[in-house]
């Protein structure tokens, strides 16, 4: 077996428990106080070889059987194995180890050497590439990448690259059957190089020339008033190491305009850097007020995080949550909710609670492992049962925890909520379902859209009115357009509707950019609308934040 694979495995083998030696708190590479959240390169757990300790003299007897049972199994799988292609000892090894890592949690997983470079860009909100965003869409049975929009300034902007340019090539090699993330793995590489992108536009082929470069991702998306002083401010792409700089430039933006009132929007935010997370909930919250406390295995896993905020921000809050607000974004909205600091409104939350401490390992990939447990301030558990169900009722959100088993506790105005299965709103406001009719309308959806722009929808245009979509008509024609498509023989009239909007949305979308497209969609959001009638609600809170109350109280 390959030496580096092999080192891992025994790594993982000893982090996972199978060794008998115990794993140590981790080291900061470069000098300095233990930190459990550094996710910098050199992050290692004492087990990984150093100078003076090398794997090989972490082994006992019974972890050499094993892996020479693995070195074996290996060996005749890639001599006798019908496919070589499927039995590459690279790929045995990464499933072996995420197997091993899948029997503790659902959230600790290994990262060859592209995935942790990758993770570690997205925890700082960079990757090298030409700022294009590709997807996929069907069309006559045939599937191809298209491009949907391109990051303000970067080379796929300068170039004039449009929404709807059909990818054909990349540095001159045919990309049909390809995948939009495989032709984004082909796009992307390192800085300072050039990737040649062949593309269709209205019939017509076109080459583009794009030097890569650092491409800046910000997690907060967008920021903008809604009216009567009420501010949105959108970080669904999870949390970076840049996150807090931009909430603080958006919240500015925001006051100079007038706003009263602050809409976060958190849904389907993943989670990201916990640090990041906690800054932004200290901006809210005064000094010495509990954020969130994690509890684990050694004495760098034990840990509470308060505010040292002396000047925190007054203002009224709602957060909206859904099922895929996961992590971090479920410590900021547990831990405002628990100082009843915001109004929590939407669905409830996916219920990761796990503290996933980045590793990295000799040969350049690395683990994300679990090392504790978040609690908000009220001692509530925020991780869903695992252990009592698979992994794809476990993402499908398909079971449903014992209520006699969830800890009840209390807010800071003895409000009651209960832990152990995420974080519960407030208000409910279920979003619209994404039926199997509504995905099938996503491909004419688009290409309906494509039509309209390059003129070929007769009686529609975009000049019509360029500055209002929502003036052009366009129900009719788009119904008969869609029924071409397998799937979609009847729509019925809020179908249509739905998709009618999804059109406008990308109508902006093609003629002034991301950031127009998400702001029509959020002041359209039926979310968005409902949240805004529990206002008072949420200034009722934000009174109570700031008058003092008793210490938060648990209910055995």
């Amino acid at each position: 077996m390959n030496n580096a694979f092999r080192c891992i495995l025994i790594i993982t083998l000893l982090l996972s428990g199978v060794y008998t030696g115990k794993a140590q708190s981790p080291r900061v590479a470069r000098g300095g106080e233990d930190d459990r959240f550094n996710i910098g390169r050199g992050t290692l757990f004492s087990a990984t070889a150093s100078k003076n300790q090398t794997a090989e003299k972490l082994k006992t007897p019974y972890s050499e059987t094993i892996l020479n049972d693995i070195d074996e199994s290996i060996d005749i799988i890639t001599r006798n194995y019908y496919s070589s292609s499927d039995a590459r000892p690279d790929i045995l090894a990464k499933s072996g180890i995420n197997s091993m890592l899948r029997s503790l949690d659902p959230h600790s997983s290994y990262y060859d050497p592209p995935e942790f470079e990758d993770l570690i860009g997205e925890q700082k909100s960079e990757y090298f590439g030409t700022g294009v965003t590709i997807s996929d869409f069907e069309r006559d049975g045939i599937l191809e990448s298209y491009v949907i929009s391109t990051f303000p300034a970067s080379a796929a902007d300068r170039a004039g690259l449009r929404f709807g340019d059909r990818i054909i090539a990349v540095n001159g090699s045919v990309v049909a059957g390809l995948t939009s993330r495989e032709i984004r793995g082909l796009i992307r590489g390192p800085l300072g190089t050039t990737v040649r992108l062949t593309i269709e536009r209205s019939g017509k082929l076109i080459n583009f020339d794009l030097r890569r470069a650092k491409i800046a991702s910000p997690t907060v998306t967008n920021a903008f008033l809604l009216g009567n002083g009420v501010g949105i401010i959108e970080l669904s792409d999870g949390f970076s190491l840049t996150t807090p700089a931009e909430f603080d430039a958006a919240l500015i933006k925001l006051k100079s305009e007038g706003m009263r009132s602050l809409v976060l929007d958190l849904r389907g935010n993943p989670g990201g850097v916990l640090e990041s997370a906690i800054r932004v909930a200290e901006r809210f919250l005064p000094a010495g007020r509990t954020i969130v406390s994690q509890r684990g295995r050694g004495i760098y896993d034990n840990r509470v995080w308060k505010s040292e905020n002396r000047r925190p921000e007054t203002i009224p809050i709602i957060i909206l949550v859904n099922r895929e607000t996961a992590s971090a974004s479920e410590v900021l909205a547990g831990a405002l909710q628990d100082n009843d600091r915001a109004l929590i409104v939407g669905e409830k939350t996916f219920g990761k609670g796990l503290v996933q401490t980045v590793i990295d390992l000799p040969g350049g990939g690395g683990l994300t492992l679990t090392t504790a447990r978040y609690f908000t301030p009220s001692g509530r558990l925020i991780q869903r049962d695992y252990e009592k169900t698979g992994n794809y009722d476990y993402y499908r959100h398909s079971d449903s925890p014992d209520p006699s088993t969830q800890k009840v506790a209390k807010t800071r105005t003895n409000r009651t909520v209960y832990g152990g299965d995420g974080i519960s709103p407030d208000k409910q406001a279920v979003l619209e379902q994404f039926t199997a009719g509504r995905i099938a309308l996503l491909d004419p959806i688009f290409f309906f859209t494509r039509e309209i722009i390059y003129g070929r929808i007769p009686g529609i245009s975009v000049s019509d009115s360029p500055d209002n979509p929502d003036e052009i008509k366009i129900t009719p024609v788009f119904i008969n357009f869609a029924k071409k498509w397998p799937g979609v023989s009847h729509l019925t009239k809020t179908d249509a509707e739905w998709a009618v909007s999804r059109i406008r949305f990308n109508l902006i979308l093609a003629m002034s950019g991301n950031s127009a497209a998400e702001s029509y969609r959020l002041r359209n959001d039926p979310v968005v609308k409902t949240a805004l009638n529990f206002l008072p609600d949420a200034l009722t809170f934000a009174k109570s934040t700031f008058t003092p109350k008793s210490p938060f109280s648990q209910v055995k």
